[in-house]
């Protein structure tokens, strides 16, 4: 401010000389000149003086301003060093190798492990598959911990927050999801019904007690609601422990059965969804509904968000007893045919002679009718024995292949009055045409078990999983039709010969009933060696055949595999013929054949032994089929990787099957496991099931040092209370009571004696307290007279007394 105003007087002094020069009013000349160039310099320096404050004053600002940002640097820094290394933020950065270039701290402690020069997929691989399909926002678990993982690509960059506890609060949630199930017991009337009154009330009680008990272990709620079928109700954690224990139940039920000589088993259908209770009970539905049509003696399993699973069907379906059912089927298909305007009937891709027949016998049904009828049936689409019999049909039974026609024929045929019937399958995935499907009513006859992907409410259906072939189920209704059914002989030929190929000479899933159908198609003329004739193989298909089972490998010593070689396709017989025959080594109870069926396309035929259930294993890569046959299709894989994902299957089931039980000491008493303080032997989730409610604890050499202990007071009690029993049976023993009642006029008591009453009087008369509920009466003691009566005081202690019944 003083220099401004010094500037301010200095400029008026040389205004004032410039003036004075001017006008030449004083001074001297050199003088005024003098006084005005100091006047100027003046001026200058206190310009400078100026702009020297200004820039001091800004330097000073800047310094400041800089001493303040290097002390929030330092904490900055600090603060950075500290997210990078102390809070609960793991982080990691790899280079285009996967392979970690740098971890922080908390990155390091959850890995337990060193990391750097390390790659992604060697300390977690899921994690590194992950991030290969591209994952920005991942979730993986680290020993007991979980996490979630955000990934930045462009950076290459890991950031890990550790969210166990929301991940554990929304498992407790998950394992108190309600859960529905029902279980049928299949058969029991018919199987019961040629017993006594007393032998059906026993073994029904062994059913349904073995049920209840298995229910009790698992802390679930049982309902009757009829002999054969009952409601259960759990939450999904303790359903987590039937499944781990892969519904044992199926097999104590079997057991009863074999025991006794029945055909009982039981099927269960269990839903398990966060919904309204309606829509539970629909799912529950639908899921027992599944094992029936699968069969039977199995377990469906239907959790939210997860594929359906199965379990049991280690048996093949019961053959049912009675014919009623084939009559209504049949009364009930005739009235479908009557009511459209023509007929389609259709198979499945690459037909076989079971498919073959069946399609020939619904057409002369159709036929019966006097329908328009037509079959699609394209040699293209054919196995080499139906292209055979084609070709024979083509030679030699000319009026047959009028009504043959392909795809294209079919589509211009069909409207919504028409009716299409798919005969041996019901999976849209592989009938003959698809499109077929949605454009009229539809019907539906096969014999496999119904998988996951099925046709949607058919117009009749009628799937028996019970039976050898879908030849035999349209074969028995030809009787029942209620129409004159033309069958030549031929035609009755190539039907048994779909029987004998779908029951490998019958071999597999052959009943009664089967040779009913046997005995039948010979009666219209089947002839046994041109089935034979049909079905033999040409020279080059058996040495292709041997020449396939040389290849084969046995893993787990049980399964025969064979890989056909990746440059060769081949058709879908040829891998079941070669399972057949790997059958027959020793030793072997599976094989499956893994070969191309077109150039994206991998087939796996599957054929069994015994109670190995290839369906299963076939429906875990997306197949299907029966107990002992059955197959799968993968697409745009090779043989190798069609090979890992069997063996990954495999290897699975034997983990399960090779799970080692846990040994428990329990701790109270479980039914059908024992009693307080036995030593047992189950599976691990059982085991841990029981640990978790206290009901038992792991058998530690310290724990069993306790239950001995505990084991030998209890005997020492056992003891002591034996003798009190005794001196208490010898006060009781042959002793009598008068029990005195009211008659009535006609000579009759009102209501009877009860054990109660008996019990009073015998503390009134001898001062001995006795438990009613351990009285036992001979009979029913409902008149005057002398009747006996029994005290259990111990399973090896009864007091016999006599009891005086008096008018009062």
């Amino acid at each position: 401010m003083k220099k401004s105003i010094l500037l301010f007087l200095d400029i008026i002094f040389v205004i004032v000389i410039g003036v004075v020069y001017t006008k030449k009013l004083v001074m001297k000349e050199t003088i005024l000149l003098i006084l005005l160039l100091a006047s100027l310099i003046g001026a200058a320096i206190i310009i400078f003086l100026m702009i020297s404050s200004s820039k001091n004053k800004k330097i000073k600002w800047l310094e400041n301003r800089l001493d303040v940002w290097n002390n929030i640097s330092y904490h900055v820094k600090r603060a950075g060093d500290e997210a990078f290394n102390e809070l609960p933020v793991g982080i990691m950065i790899f280079d285009e190798e996967y392979e970690i270039k740098w971890a922080n701290r908390f990155a390091k402690n959850m890995f337990q492990n060193k990391l750097v020069e390390r790659t992604l997929q060697t300390i977690h691989n899921d994690l590194f598959n992950q991030i290969k399909e591209g994952n920005e926002k991942i979730k993986i678990s680290v020993y007991d911990r979980k996490y979630d993982v955000i990934y930045r690509e462009e950076h290459r960059l890991l950031y890990f927050f550790d969210e166990t506890e929301r991940e554990n609060i929304i498992q407790k949630y998950r394992d108190r999801t309600t859960a529905l199930g029902i279980i049928y017991l299949d058969n029991m009337e018919q199987s019961l019904a040629e017993l006594d009154v007393q032998e059906r009330s026993k073994l029904r009680g062994r059913y349904l007690g073995e049920i209840s008990d298995w229910i009790t272990q698992i802390g679930g709620y049982l309902k009757s609601y009829s002999d054969d079928r009952s409601v259960i109700v759990l939450d999904q954690k303790q359903l987590s422990v039937m499944i781990k224990e892969k519904f044992d139940i199926l097999d104590k039920i079997r057991a009863i059965s074999e025991e006794n000589e029945l055909r009982v088993t039981a099927s269960i259908g269990i839903a398990c969804w966060d919904v309204s209770y309606e829509e539970l009970g629909s799912y529950a539905q639908n899921a027992i509904e599944l094992a029936e049509k699968r069969g039977g003696d199995q377990a469906v399993v239907n959790i939210q968000n997860e594929k359906i699973q199965y379990f049991g069907a280690k048996t093949n379906a019961l053959e049912k007893s009675s014919k009623v059912l084939v009559r209504v089927m049949a009364q009930t298909l005739r009235e479908t045919i009557e009511k459209a305007k023509n007929v389609i009937i259709m198979g499945h891709k690459n037909t076989d002679t079971d498919c073959f027949g069946a399609m020939i016998a619904v057409l002369k049904m159709v036929i019966s009718c006097d329908k328009e009828v037509k079959v699609v049936c394209e040699e293209s689409n054919c196995d080499p024995t139906v292209r055979r019999i084609l070709d024979t049909t083509a030679k030699e039974h000319m009026g047959l292949m009028e009504y043959l026609c392909n795809s294209q024929e079919a589509l211009s045929l069909i409207d919504d009055k028409s009716l299409l019937i798919v005969v041996d399958s019901q999976s849209p995935q592989i009938v003959s045409n698809p499109e077929l499907l949605n454009k009229c009513t539809l019907a539906v006859v096969d014999h496999h078990r119904r998988g996951e992907i099925s046709f949607e409410n058919p117009k009749f259906n009628y799937v028996e999983p019970y039976a050898s072939s879908s030849v035999e189920l349209v074969t028995e209704m030809i009787p029942f039709f209620g129409k004159k059914v033309e069958i030549s002989s031929f035609e009755a030929t190539v039907m048994l010969s779909g029987v004998i190929v779908d029951t490998n000479n019958f071999t597999f899933r052959t009943g009664s009933r089967t040779f009913d159908v046997a005995s039948i198609l010979k009666e219209l003329g089947a002839d046994t060696i041109k089935v034979k004739s049909l079905l033999r193989e040409e020279i080059g298909r058996r040495k292709e055949i041997a020449e396939l089972e040389s290849l084969a490998t046995v893993v787990f010593d049980k399964y025969a595999v064979v890989k056909v070689p990746e440059n060769k396709i081949v058709d879908r017989v040829l891998l079941a013929q070669v399972s057949e025959r790997l059958l027959e080594i020793d030793g072997i109870g599976a094989s499956f054949t893994i070969g191309k069926i077109d150039n994206s396309l991998i087939g796996i035929s599957a054929r069994s032994y015994l109670n190995i259930n290839v369906q299963v294993i076939m429906e875990e890569l997306g197949g299907g089929g029966h107990l002992n046959g059955a197959a799968a299709q993968i697409k745009d894989k090779s043989i190798d990787e069609a090979y890992d994902m069997l063996y990954e299957v495999l290897d699975r089931g034997q983990m399960n099957e090779g799970e080692e039980n846990m040994k428990i000491i329990l701790t109270e008493d479980v039914k059908g496991k024992g009693v307080k303080g036995d030593i047992i032997d189950v599976a691990n989730g059982y085991a841990n099931f029981l640990i978790a409610g206290n009901k038992a604890a792991l058998a530690t050499p310290e724990n069993l040092k306790k239950a001995k202990e505990d084991k030998e007071k209890e005997k020492e009690e056992a003891l002591r209370y034996l003798q009190l029993m005794n001196k208490l049976k010898a006060d009781i023993e042959n002793k009598s009571i008068n029990v005195y009642i009211k008659m009535g006029e006609d000579g009759k008591l009102f209501g009877s004696v009860t054990t109660k009453q008996i019990a009073d009087e015998f503390e009134k008369q001898y001062g001995i307290h006795i438990d009613k509920r351990k009285i036992e009466l001979a009979n029913e003691i409902n008149s005057l007279g002398i009747y006996d009566g029994e005290v259990h005081l111990h399973k090896d202690i009864v007091a016999k007394f006599e009891i005086h019944v008096l008018e009062k």
